[in-house]
């Protein structure tokens, strides 16, 4: 779900969800019905909103179908030869359709369809025809430029988020290490290690992680936390068989545990404890960081902790809708942040 592929970014929705066919069949039914208002032969009201439902789903399921079918290939054309080639084909089919019903009406005798009257059939079919399929493909085409410029947006967060490794912490990290270098030299080595991997983090362009490789990074950056912080921060980690493959979103466990410790930790003199949790819950993968926060911290943290959530948010909306939920918990002493994302197979 999060790694969209090329049939889902093109021009075309995703005409095969039952969702999309279900409204384009509720919206053909409400024509139908419309039209079935305009007295044309002796028919009756019953009798032309029958014949005209059976055209008008007929026709709306093909065209659906056959654009699903070629979705692919259609999407990999640029957006306007995509609009072309969908509007001839859905034509064509109205076309086609519409002389089939000619034909067997006037070999069966089952619908009065003198041959007169035949040619004026064809031609409101098309141009009706004409004036849907230029409506609904504008709206495709409007929805395409919204998710487009949504899309735009994330990525430009991400990358913000990514740019946004405060000076005071590789100063602080920097120091670290060079205080470690005379003492443990093991140490300093491994610190030098798990900072490459945060600053390798920030500059790939890779949109999502594994869960394994977000808990890893995670646990790079608390480890040099740790040096700096000594005893004063502790984690907790329970992970409780989270499945580790998982795709999630690039870089939405680190932030929150950078805030936990920027504003949770920090401030209190004798520090205090993390905890990350990773379990699944209603076949929803739920992350949390749990931090101690004083009084004193309070206020700091409603004014400067929501850049990162206000971004991990808008990214899960993005990529999940409304499946998946971004929750903060304040009590008096804790301080909780939830992620809950869906779990795709």
């Amino acid at each position: 779900m999060i790694s969209e592929s090329l049939e889902d970014k093109g021009f075309l929705p995703n005409l095969c969800q039952v969702t999309s066919v279900f409204m384009l069949v509720l919206l053909v039914e409400l024509l139908a019905l419309v039209m079935a208002l305009i007295p044309m032969q002796s028919d009756t009201f019953w009798d032309r909103l029958a014949l005209i439902s059976l055209f008008s789903q007929w026709l709306a399921l093909i065209n659906a179908s056959l654009l699903c079918l070629l979705r692919t290939r259609l999407n990999r054309l640029k957006d306007w030869h995509n609009a072309a080639f969908s509007f001839a084909i859905m034509i064509s089919i109205s076309l086609l359709l519409s002389l089939l019903v000619i034909y067997f009406s006037q070999a069966s005798g089952f619908y009065n369809l003198s041959t007169d009257s035949s040619p004026y059939f064809l031609l409101r079919n098309t141009a009706i025809s004409t004036v849907i399929y230029i409506v609904v493909l504008r709206y495709f085409y409007i929805q395409h430029q919204w998710r487009m410029n949504i899309e735009a947006q994330s990525e430009a967060q991400l990358q913000a988020l990514k740019a946004r490794i405060r000076p005071h912490f590789l100063f602080n990290s920097m120091n670290t290490i060079a205080s470690l270098i005379s003492i443990d030299a093991v140490k300093a080595e491994k610190a030098v290690e798990d900072l490459s991997d945060l600053f390798r983090a920030s500059l790939t362009e890779k949109p999502t992680n594994s869960l394994a490789d977000e808990i890893a990074l995670t646990r790079s950056y608390l480890d040099i936390e740790m040096l700096r912080l000594d005893d004063r921060l502790q984690a907790e980690w329970q992970l409780d068989g989270a499945p580790m493959d998982m795709e999630l979103p690039a870089l939405c466990l680190q932030p929150l545990v950078e805030n936990a410790i920027f504003h949770g930790i920090e401030p209190l003199p004798g520090g205090g404890l993390i905890k990350i949790r990773a379990q699944i819950e209603n076949n929803r993968l739920c992350l949390s960081v749990t931090n101690p926060i004083s009084s004193n911290s309070r206020m700091t943290s409603h004014r400067t902790n929501h850049m990162a959530q206000q971004n991990i948010r808008q990214r899960l909306e993005l990529l999940y809708g409304n499946t998946a939920d971004f929750e903060i918990k304040e009590q008096q002493q804790d301080y909780r942040v939830t992620i809950k994302i869906p779990i795709t197979a």
